[in-house]
This record gives C-alpha cells, structure tokens and sequence, in this order.
C-alpha cells in the first residue's frame, strides 16, 4: 500500500528520483551524432522484419543507397523537424534515438528509440538512453511534452515508457497490420513536470551540469 502511494505521489509531483537503479550503466552509454561509418548496421537495422515492425517502421525493402539518403536527410533536418543520435555502449553502435516531428512553437515532439544490436538488449540501454533524451529535451531545449505511440504487442517497451513516467493518453484500436492481425496501438506522453529522474553525475548529458 505505501509502495502505491508512493507512485502516486510522483505521479502528481513528488520529489525528482535522485537515485536511478544501480544495476544501469549510466557511464557506459553515449548519444552521439550518426557517422558514415554506422551506415552498414544501420542498413541492416532498417531491413530486419522483427525490430521494423515492432517499432512500426517501413515494411518495403531498403538498398543500401536509400540507407545513406536517410542518413543525409537526417543531417539536412538537424534542428529543424527532428534530431537524431545514435546510441553507443562505449564506443559500439547499438541502436538509434530521436526527437522526431518537432514543433518549435508548441514546444513538443514526438520520440522514438530501438536497440538494433540484438545483444544489448534487455541491459538498461533503453532505459539510459531515453532518460539521457528526455533529460535533453526538457533541460537543453526547454520542450514542455514528448510524445510516443507503439504497438499493443511490445510490453517490454511499454513497460520501460512507463517506469520512466510516460502516460497513457490513449488508444488507436486495430490501428496496425502485422502478421496477418490488426494490433491496437497506444498513445503515451510525458510532460517536463512529470519526468522525475535526474541522472547521475556519471551519466553523459547532452548538456552543461551547472
């Protein structure tokens, strides 16, 4: 019962969570600029039916050309309607993460994340690495909301959005084909007021620590 209230409270305000999980390697986890160099993992990321259609991504095949004009677009858009890193466990290319259809003057935009490296998942780089984002876009850029929407079928995604304070604004029903089934989807979104984690003096910010 006091763990409940407990949540409660956070959820309406309670103090910033100073003291994230120990078992996560804040040290180890980098978001940095896509080099030419990721192109190869990335290519094959995008071409993987199991990470495309769990994150909802393009179903068609993509050549390796159209990987590098992606690459390109995301340099051309820098600021502007999205921003792009990719996620690094040391100096290794595990996945991506985005700030995506930025609107300047409402102040949001819409996030999204995958770990493509099959082996660093399930490790707290998800969960790093989206605190690290939020903690930039609501202390470095001053957004006041992140949005996300993903599928029915990824509790471990759901589950990580809602640990960090994501809520559930909700739901589009049979809104995406996948396997022969329509799948609900589900609308989440957090303001800066409700994202709560500080991290740690050993986590790589994206900004100055005053």
């Amino acid at each position: 019962m006091t763990d409940k209230r407990e949540r409660e409270r956070e959820r309406k305000g309670g103090e910033a969570k100073t003291e994230p999980r120990s078992n996560n390697d804040w040290e180890s986890i980098f978001l940095t600029p896509l080099q030419e160099s990721d192109i190869t993992s990335i290519y094959e990321w995008q071409n993987s039916p199991s990470l495309r259609d769990l994150t909802m991504g393009f179903r068609f095949p993509i050549q390796l050309d159209t990987a590098k004009d992606w690459l390109k677009n995301v340099r051309e858009q820098n600021s502007k309607s999205r921003v792009v890193f990719a996620i690094r466990h040391k100096s290794h290319l595990v996945g991506t993460i985005s700030l995506h259809s930025i609107e300047q003057y409402q102040r949001k935009s819409l996030f999204g994340i995958y770990i493509g490296d099959t082996a660093h998942r399930n490790k707290g780089i998800g969960y790093v690495s989206t605190c690290l984002i939020l903690d930039y876009a609501f202390n470095g850029l001053d957004f006041r909301k992140v949005s996300l929407e993903v599928i029915n079928n990824n509790p471990n995604a759901i589950a990580l959005y809602e640990r960090i304070g994501f809520v559930k604004e909700g739901t589009r029903r049979q809104e995406y084909f996948v396997d022969g089934k329509y799948i609900d989807t589900h609308m989440y979104g957090i303001l800066k007021e409700e994202f709560k984690i500080k991290p740690p003096k050993t986590a790589n910010r994206l900004l100055h620590t005053l």
